[in-house]
This record gives structure tokens, sequence and C-alpha cells, in this order.
């Protein structure tokens, strides 16, 4: 193959690249302003190609939501990230990881919904949810090392996991959207009860 000829295959591939990102970014655009279920032709027109091209890139819908999400859910790994896991004392650390969750709902809520609604018949967005499951509840397992140590390891596993369940996506939609509460009171809700859960007692040496 020539030069000119394999210059010219790479540039159609970086075209092709980068009108598939833009595909991905209208839907999440899309997704972010509410719109769960946005048509093909939503989405072409946010991205700026043509409603074939869509499929040109993807080859359906299930492939583009997938990509999508997927996507977002990397974005997740970043945002979940603590600075100073598991340092200061007890109240300030469960502001940090009030403010962590409330920061990443803020961000991906729209998203995450489209994704848990998907998942029963997407196994990989399925997987997805659960590793993030998974990670949470071992950074607040470190994050609140102290407070597990003075319990025993059936008693610290149990709290774990409600703790998990009040820092989740879904108790903050559910704070947020269905009982209507503002940032600042989810945070005082989810805070003051983390409060009550984790001063725990020392085990009797």
């Amino acid at each position: 193959m020539s030069p000119d000829r394999v210059i010219s295959v790479d540039g159609r591939r970086a075209r092709r690249d980068q009108n598939r990102e833009r595909v991905v970014d209208a839907l999440l655009d899309l997704y972010r302003e509410g719109n769960l279920q946005p048509s093909v032709a939503a989405v072409a027109e946010r991205s700026g190609v043509s409603h074939r091209s869509v499929f040109r890139y993807f080859e359906d819908l299930d492939e583009l939501y997938r990509v999508a999400i997927e996507r977002q859910y990397d974005a997740v790994s970043n945002l979940m990230r603590l600075s100073r896991i598991g340092e200061g004392p007890l109240d300030d650390r469960i502001d940090r990881i009030v403010e962590n969750r409330l920061t990443l709902y803020d961000a991906v809520a729209p998203v995450a919904r489209v994704g848990r609604m998907r998942a029963p018949i997407e196994p990989v967005l399925e997987e997805h949810i659960r590793d993030m499951s998974v990670r949470g509840l071992q950074q607040i397992r470190t994050h609140f090392a102290p407070e597990f140590a003075a319990v025993p390891t059936g008693t610290a596993g149990a709290i774990a996991e409600a703790v998990a369940a009040l820092l989740s996506l879904e108790m903050v939609e559910f704070l947020r959207r269905i009982r209507g509460l503002g940032r600042e009171e989810t945070a005082t809700v989810i805070g003051t009860t983390l409060g009550g859960l984790l001063p725990l007692e020392r085990k009797a040496h």
C-alpha cells in the first residue's frame, strides 16, 4: 500500500472514530437533560451526523446505549475516589464521603437511571453496577476501618452493608427525587444516620 493510501485510510478511520465519539457524547448529553429514551433522529441532530451514519458507527441502538453507559461508569470510577481515605476524625470522614456521593449523584444520576433500567437485559451493564457496588463497599471498609475494628466481624460486616446502602446512588435518588429533599437536607439525613451508626463500642480486651 502506498504512503498516500495509508494516510487516506488512517484519515477515514480517525474521522470515523471522531464521529462515533460525537454520537456517544450526544446521547449522554440527552440523558443528562432528562431525555432517557432519545430517538435516533435526536441523537443524530445533536451529534451533527446523519441518521444513516449513526448505524454505520454502531451495529444497533443497543450497542450505542451500552457504549455510552460503559463510558459513564468509567467516569464514576474516577469520581468515587476519596482523598485522604481513612484519615481524620469520624465527623470529618463522614462529611467527606457524603459530599463525594452527592457530587457523584449530581454528575451521573440521569445516565445511572438508564443503566439501571437496561441492566436486566444487558449483562455487561449489570456487571458494571455490581463491580461499582463492591468497590464502594471496599472503600467504606477502608474509610471507616477504626470503627469496624471495634466490633465483632459479623457485626462490622452488617454495619458496612448498611453504610453502603445509605451512601448508594439509589438512596440519594430516593431522598432527592421521591422525598423531594434538597442537597443540604439530603446530606444532613445521610450524615446524621451515619453518625448514629458508626461510633461503635470498643471490644473488651
